[in-house]
């Protein structure tokens, strides 16, 4: 650059102000056809925000972050495949910031965003059939706890996994006698 530099200051007066009023035209070109098309790109970029109520850049947002973890166990990535496609399809979820309405906060702590609450009998269900999943993807080594979460600004269910024998020690010892 040095170089180029030091050859146009040796060219003659009249070569430079040419290269120069060339420089110019050529800049002043580039910025006008930038602001000619930089509003169709706004324009563009607002008209999908608003289609997708902001979720496309959220979710883009997401994906990066998501990308930069990496997974200790691959049963978290599959559980949340499962749940984000197949999980979460007879909830009345609240999909403005998360893929299907499913957060990820930490590894094996998934919260899934519902728009109204839901009864005892749905969360039993869901409960039920996620506790299926999540044992017959880890071969009964990993058991899962569902809750009724408050995740701000939205209603939650809080899906956490845990080892089989944590459960077993979180459940309440039950004595039986037979007569």
């Amino acid at each position: 650059m040095k170089n180029f530099l030091r050859e146009i200051m040796e060219l003659e007066w009249y070569y430079q102000i040419f290269i120069a009023s060339i420089t110019f035209v050529l800049i002043a070109l580039l910025l006008k056809f930038l602001l000619w098309i930089v509003p169709f790109i706004l324009g563009s970029l607002l008209f999908l925000w608003l289609v997708t109520d902001g979720e496309i850049f959220s979710l883009a947002w997401h994906r990066y972050k998501q990308r930069s973890q990496t997974a200790i166990n691959p049963l978290f990535d599959s559980f949340y495949n499962w749940l984000t496609e197949v999980g979460v399809t007879e909830l009345p979820i609240s999909s403005l910031s998360y893929t299907q309405g499913v957060e990820v906060t930490e590894q094996g702590i998934y919260f899934v965003h519902i728009d109204k609450e839901i009864s005892d009998e749905a969360l039993g269900n869901f409960e039920t059939k996620v506790r299926q999943v999540v044992k017959t993807m880890s071969n009964d080594s990993i058991d899962c706890v569902v809750s009724r979460s408050k995740r701000e600004p939205f209603l939650a269910v809080k899906v956490r996994l845990v080892s089989t024998n944590d459960m077993m020690l979180m459940q309440k010892n039950q004595r039986e006698e037979d007569f």
